[in-house]
């Protein structure tokens, strides 16, 4: 399938979209894969990677150490 075929499938596709949250999703994806350099999606798939393997701290864990190391920012 040639680059024009392929944009007219899409098209075609995103025009026949209902679900506003589907839509949203595209957009999203759209801006933040133009956004992002190469380096930066290198950077983000090794941590999906990562993550996936068991390898990431959980959330509360990081929050815990931050608030210990750096209570100063965690005052309100």
């Amino acid at each position: 399938m040639s680059i024009e075929e392929s944009k007219k499938e899409l098209t075609k596709m995103i025009a026949e979209i209902e679900d506003a949250s589907v839509l949203n999703k595209l957009l999203n994806y759209f801006r933040t894969e133009s956004m992002l350099s190469e380096k930066q999606k290198k950077a983000i798939d090794a941590a999906i990677i990562q993550f996936e393997n068991g390898e990431g701290i959980p959330h509360n864990n990081v929050m815990h150490e931050m608030k210990e190391r750096y209570p100063k920012l965690f005052n309100s």
